[in-house]
């Protein structure tokens, strides 16, 4: 058996939240010593607890004002960066742990090992996992497909995301199911965000009836409705879509058109090689335009010089200037360090316009 501090440090990091109960460390380790080669348990847990290294010292982060909005320092950069990769090992290797799981209790379904102890299969459930039957049983059948999304995407999707995919497989098959997830969370990183069982489904309902058999062709439609659905600039704007009936996003029509977004490097709108799309000068103009009524509501107001500010901003901001800005090898790090900023502040104002209240 494992030493008590490494039984003990689980318990202390998951046992009393939802989903893990007391003794939780003690009954991950004894399960898996029975099955494993290789490090012991007490290793692999301290390996999880030891990614806490990798954070900065808590000493070393400078305490912020709560009303300070200034420009985040090379040093904080650093630290964030540093910070958010040591948490997004951890949330991956806690999501790999639920589909392990699930493994492990299709074993015990198949062998019944729960008969000299339990009653039923849903009792021995949730004494091992702290979780309902249902739950369990949820885990089960969508393990496989987990665990195939995951090898294939090179990430682990959670529980409430592959109940989502599950229907995307009952209806096209498991490819179409591994693609949607794959899709729906590239486009997410696009616009500074996560992938969730909400957009999921939104891209699974705005699929057609019938993909095509071939999977190119079959990846392209799944990726065309998924940039669509979340708003992301296409070749044809959102609301021209025959999937539009189903979109939970909307894309105004100057959005995409001008996808003011945080496209990777590389990377064009429609997914393609390039550079982002920029507004059309006549469309910036027209909207320029834009005469105030006697009586506008202020916050109207607001919005519209807003707008103006944006069009001013995508005129002077060209792919030429990015081009010569990164021409500098002496200034590469400055560069990239604006470029992040414009990433992020634009992404910011997009994502507050695409989830705002339509009139």
């Amino acid at each position: 058996m494992p030493s008590y501090d490494a039984t003990d440090a689980l318990d202390d990091l998951f046992g009393n939240e939802e989903g893990y109960s007391s003794g939780a460390g003690a009954a991950v380790v004894t399960r898996t010593e029975a099955i494993l080669d290789g490090p012991t348990p007490a290793t692999s847990i301290d390996a999880v607890l030891r990614l806490a290294d990798g954070l900065p010292s808590l000493d070393d982060v400078r305490e912020v004002d709560d009303h300070d909005t200034s420009e985040l320092t090379a040093t904080e950069l650093q630290q964030k960066e540093q910070t958010e990769t040591v948490i997004s090992t951890a949330l991956a290797a806690g999501d790999a742990a639920v589909w392990v799981i699930a493994q492990g209790l299709e074993r015990a379904a198949k062998g019944r090992w729960w008969r000299c102890t339990h009653s039923t299969l849903g009792g021995y459930v949730e004494a091992k996992i702290g979780r309902s039957a249902v739950y369990g049983r949820q885990l089960r059948k969508n393990a496989p497909l987990a665990l195939e999304t995951a090898h294939k995407t090179g990430t682990v999707p959670k529980p409430s995301q592959v109940k989502v995919t599950s229907k995307t497989e009952e209806q096209y098959g498991r490819e179409a199911a591994v693609t949607l997830y794959e899709a729906v969370r590239d486009v997410s990183y696009e616009l500074g965000a996560h992938p969730t069982a909400d957009s999921l489904m939104a891209v699974h309902k705005s699929l057609p009836r019938q993909l095509p058999d071939e999977p190119d062709q079959q990846r392209e439609v799944i990726v065309q409705a998924t940039r669509r659905t979340l708003g992301v600039g296409t070749e044809a704007p959102a609301f021209e879509s025959e999937s539009n009936k189903s979109a939970s996003i909307e894309a105004p029509a100057f959005e995409s058109e001008s996808n003011v977004d945080a496209s990777g490097p590389g990377e064009s709108p429609s997914g393609g090689e390039g550079e982002p799309a920029e507004v059309s000068e006549t469309s910036s103009d027209a909207e320029d335009d834009i005469e105030d009524a006697e009586i506008v509501p202020e916050h109207l107001v607001t919005l519209k010089d807003a707008l103006k500010t944006l069009n001013a901003v995508n005129r002077a901001v060209t792919k030429d200037v990015f081009a010569q800005a990164a021409a500098s090898p002496d200034d590469a790090a400055e560069y990239e360090r604006v470029r992040q900023a414009i990433i992020t502040k634009t992404t910011a104002i997009r994502n507050k316009a695409l989830h705002a209240p339509k009139g």
